[in-house]
């Protein structure tokens, strides 16, 4: 029921003061990880609840990082297998911008999906965009 209330809460918009979570992996126990700060790329490692995991689901549709305010979730482009990376938040920014479905998917408003890259996580395994797939677990996330 926690991953649907934070669906919920992400689809409505929801303040930036709202407490950071967790995007675990349908895969597992895996989450999106943003180790290294600005400019860098995301990946899925163990959840173990650190600051790199932990994300605050803002209100103009960012995932920005708890370890490093003022850095978003990103995508440079619309195509297959492009990095998702951390860069400055702008709020205008369509490519800053996600949204969760129902169905586990978080979208980005340029159109792909968050994927982890080859569908196979291990500690590390690159965050990709990647064209939205109906029913397949390496897109499919649950916030915790």
């Amino acid at each position: 029921s926690g991953a649907i209330f934070g669906v919920a809460l992400l689809s409505a918009g929801i303040s930036s003061a709202a407490e950071p979570v967790q995007l675990k992996s349908r895969l597992g126990d895996w989450c999106l990880d943003g180790p290294n700060g600005n400019s860098a790329a995301t990946v899925v490692n163990p959840c173990n609840g650190s600051n790199s995991q932990r994300w605050v689901l803002n209100s103009a549709g960012q995932i920005e990082s708890a370890a490093f305010p003022g850095r978003c979730v990103s995508i440079s482009d619309a195509a297959d297998n492009t990095p998702v990376m951390l860069a400055p938040c702008q709020a205008s920014a369509n490519n800053m911008r996600w949204a969760a479905q129902g169905n586990g998917q978080v979208t980005s408003a340029l159109g792909p999906c968050l994927n982890v890259f080859g569908g196979v996580a291990q500690p590390g395994t690159p965050v990709i965009a990647y064209h939205c797939i109906a029913d397949v677990a390496d897109e499919e996330w649950e916030s915790v």
